[in-house]
């Protein structure tokens, strides 16, 4: 059943209550969109156009809200998309732009006579780990929203003021329903390049890295210096040498040299 709110001045109180709830990832996504004014996709650069979701952008649409989609992590990009802003939260690339943007959309808003002070609401969405709570603590100047190593840190709504009449809505990270899999190995190893799965967490770590490297495997071998001529197996078992990663009996430790590889993929430093 999709939750629908009134725009009035009980829709603050209305969203303290949501937040307190232990409800599914996605019905919390529907009701950030729901309660939002403005929505902020934040998408990791490098991967912005696997990262869309395009069923979510669909309803913002519908539902005629403003979108904004806003490519974070561009110091880790060797390539650039005409769409959306640019931000780094790290060098603090394109956080100006994008704050006078927000604003710039919060004043076309119209609202009622009776609903006339309301604060415009913006809505951070995105993938696990595409970097939301680090965007807007960025974009509030303080580390206020919750951040975590682990994807899908954040457990519920967090509601953070951007000025006196605009607050910011940090969501958990959702992997799109068409994308999502606990099986299959090339959906699994997509969420996982792209962050949206944890390389300490994920199955069959290996099998990921094969995926992978179909795609990128002389960036990887680069990286490395290990010329694997695009052998998975090979790349694996000289990494495990090279790092001292072995088993009992001297045998090399293909799990945590994997997982090894996927953090370091996630972490950017494999540039693509």
């Amino acid at each position: 059943m999709r939750v629908r709110y009134s725009f009035s001045s009980r829709r603050t109180r209305d969203l303290d209550k949501i937040a307190k709830q232990r409800t599914k990832y996605p019905k919390l996504l529907l009701q950030v969109i729901e309660t939002s004014d403005i929505i902020l996709e934040v998408l990791d650069a490098r991967f912005a156009k696997e990262m869309q979701n395009k069923e979510i952008e669909n309803l913002v649409e519908q539902k005629d809200k403003k979108l904004v989609l806003v490519l974070n992590k561009s110091d880790l990009a060797t390539k650039r998309s005409k769409k959306g802003i640019s931000v780094s939260c790290k060098t603090k690339q394109g956080i100006t732009e994008l704050r006078n943007k927000i604003k710039i959309l919060s004043k076309q808003i119209k609202k009622s006579e009776t609903n006339k002070f309301h604060r415009i609401q913006v809505g951070v969405i995105g993938y696990p780990n595409s970097g939301k709570s680090s965007l807007i603590n960025v974009l509030i100047g303080k580390n206020s929203a919750k951040i975590g190593a682990e994807a899908g840190f954040t457990k519920g709504i967090q509601k953070l003021r951007l000025t006196s009449e605009i607050m910011l809505l940090d969501s958990p990270g959702v992997i799109p329903n068409d994308q999502y899999s606990s099986s299959d190995t090339t959906k699994i190893s997509k969420h996982t390049k792209v962050g949206g799965r944890s390389a300490s967490q994920v199955k069959d770590p290996e099998n990921i890295v094969a995926e992978i490297m179909k795609e990128n495997s002389k960036q990887i071998e680069k990286y490395y210096k290990i010329d694997a001529k695009s052998d998975t197996e090979v790349l694996i078992e000289e990494l495990g040498k090279q790092k001292g990663f072995l088993k009992k009996g001297g045998a090399i430790n293909e799990d945590q040299t994997a997982r090894l590889i996927l953090k370091d993929f996630q972490d950017g430093k494999i540039m693509i």
